[in-house]
């Protein structure tokens, strides 16, 4: 007995505060990267929505990749998206540097992220799209003592909760 996956459609789960993270990714993106994909709702809204030729979504739980490799199967998208196991922006090859995204992270692990990736990121543009769970002290004292001019404050309601959202370039 084989089971056939449905594929998605207009039902990909996607809340307000992913669809706000996706409309800051801009059009011509080439490579879009989630750190802390989850089930990979982001990587296939930006796949759908923009030109990017790939979009990484990147977890250290195998459980969630499992099931995010399940969805991108059903979304029609799967040959944008790749999924991959690790920790933040390790394995990143330069080329793949662009649009990261680092959402719902307590924002010492976010910071720690972006610490470590400096150095991958050096040398390339980027766009990076915040999302810190609490305070965004921290991610907006990187982005100031790192070079990063942040383009976009805001705040997004989804699930009863003020989401703070911060979107921030550097150029190479």
């Amino acid at each position: 007995m084989t089971s056939e996956l449905r594929p998605i459609t207009s039902k990909l789960g996607a809340t307000p505060r992913l669809n706000a993270l996706a409309s800051y990714v801009p059009k011509a993106t080439r490579v879009f990267v989630d750190v802390g994909t989850n089930h990979a709702i982001l990587p296939i809204l930006v796949a759908r929505r923009t030109h990017a030729k790939l979009s990484i979504g990147i977890d250290r739980s195998l459980q969630a990749l499992q099931e995010a490799e399940r969805r991108v199967r059903r979304s029609h998208c799967a040959r944008r998206i790749e999924l991959r196991s690790g920790d933040g922006l390790a394995g990143l090859a330069p080329n793949e540097i662009e649009v990261i995204c680092l959402a719902g992270l307590a924002p010492i692990n976010m910071v720690k992220i972006l610490t470590v990736g400096l150095a991958v990121m050096h040398g390339h543009a980027v766009r990076l799209l915040l999302h810190p769970l609490g305070s965004s002290e921290q991610p907006r004292a990187f982005l100031a003592a790192n070079g990063f001019e942040l383009v976009t404050d805001t705040t997004v309601m989804s699930r009863g909760r003020e989401c703070t959202l911060l979107v921030a370039d550097r150029p190479a």
